[in-house]
């Protein structure tokens, strides 16, 4: 049961990270940059959090799985 909580809280975590990332991606770059490396840097951040955010649903994933396997060795009274 605890894997289902640790898991879900790192799912959590991670999916509004990567939710932040991709909505504030062009306030993280520097504005005295190039045009060039702030789309490059920009592009990078928003790749990161998009994976961010597919590491948060497989956390998801192996949480829910976690809290059926409990339920299911868990002894019905």
């Amino acid at each position: 049961m605890s894997g289902a909580i640790i898991g879900a809280t790192v799912a959590l975590v991670a999916f509004f990270l990567g939710w932040w990332g991709l909505n504030n991606g062009a306030g993280l770059v520097p504005a005295s940059a190039s045009a060039a490396r702030r789309e490059r840097e920009e592009r990078a951040i928003r790749r990161g959090a998009r994976s961010l955010m597919a590491m948060a649903g497989l956390f998801a994933v192996m949480a829910a799985l976690s809290l059926v396997t409990a339920l299911a060795d868990h002894p019905t009274p």
